[in-house]
């Protein structure tokens, strides 16, 4: 049975001019890794048209919260070659997870029990990383932009 709780905290979507459309999904994963620091960074999907304009890729972020809980990311990327243009679109959320590594932990008493603790006492503390979720999707934001957006001064 396990209890499993997800909620969203933000969505962004953000599309910029790019000056080097071939360096922006490995300085992509750079930032990701090195400086944002998250616990994992998995590359879910990539998909380069070798011969045509696009790079899609799915790139998932972790970062552990406390014992029970950990910040998810899914980001999406779509390069485009031809235009010189990033689209990325992102989903952050806060993922709960209650053990069930006994037997009695997966019992209706132990679901009744988890869910009284979720409402009244863990929920403060997961509402309270939110805001850590929101900084931490801003920062990202904000490196992109700085990194990847060109300086078209026309």
């Amino acid at each position: 049975m396990g209890m499993h709780i997800t909620e969203e905290v933000d969505r962004r979507r953000l599309t910029l001019k790019v000056e080097d459309p071939e360096e922006v999904y490995s300085s992509m994963k750079m930032l990701l890794e090195d400086r944002i620091k998250f616990s994992s960074v998995n590359e879910e999907k990539y998909y380069n048209d070798v011969d045509g304009k696009d790079i899609r890729a799915k790139i998932v972020t972790v970062f552990g919260m406390d014992h029970l809980t950990h910040e998810t990311m899914e980001i999406f990327l779509h390069i485009d070659r031809e235009a010189s243009e990033l689209d990325i679109q992102l989903k952050a959320k806060l993922e709960t997870e209650y053990p069930t590594h006994k037997s009695w932990q997966d019992s209706l008493i132990y679901y009744a029990y988890r869910s009284l603790y979720d409402k009244f006492l863990y929920g403060e503390t997961r509402e309270g990383y939110e805001h850590a979720v929101e900084e931490r999707v801003d920062l990202l934001m904000d490196y992109i932009k700085d990194d990847m957006e060109a300086d078209y001064s026309g």
